[in-house]
């Protein structure tokens, strides 16, 4: 930075005018270099592969991706969720608007919920072995 204002700007009347100090230059640069890196490296971040890639593994890697998370998910919204599910059914089947394939597919996703309130696992992370 001393550098820059000894060489580029201190010469220049029109910008020395603006700067006439180096602590006025240095306090300046830095509020305005400081976000513009920022915000650059994390643009140039999320463009990369590299980062895709590694958010992709974190996910996999979450145990909690393939079960509940204990707590209010798993006291509270998963028992909400197949309430209201339960719910939408019984009204299907008084309107007859509920097929038999819809029937079975509404079981087995009920059967999933169920094992993700006793705390199992539902899916299973990809295979590392076959990347």
């Amino acid at each position: 930075m001393i550098v820059i204002y000894e060489l580029a700007l201190k010469d220049v009347p029109q910008i020395h005018d603006y700067f006439p100090h180096l602590y006025i230059f240095g306090v300046i640069a830095l509020l305005i270099i400081g976000p513009v890196s920022i915000y650059a490296g994390l643009y140039h971040l999320k463009r990369t592969g590299a980062y895709s890639a590694e958010a992709s593994v974190l996910t996999e890697s979450n145990p909690y991706v393939y079960k509940a998370i204990p707590g209010k998910e798993r006291e509270v919204f998963l028992p909400l969720m197949m309430l209201t599910a339960k719910g939408l059914a019984k009204v299907m089947e008084q309107q007859h608007t509920l097929t038999l394939e819809e029937q079975r597919e509404f079981e087995t996703v009920l059967c999933k919920a169920n094992t993700l309130l006793e705390g199992a696992s539902i899916g299973s992370p990809k295979d590392r072995s076959k990347n």
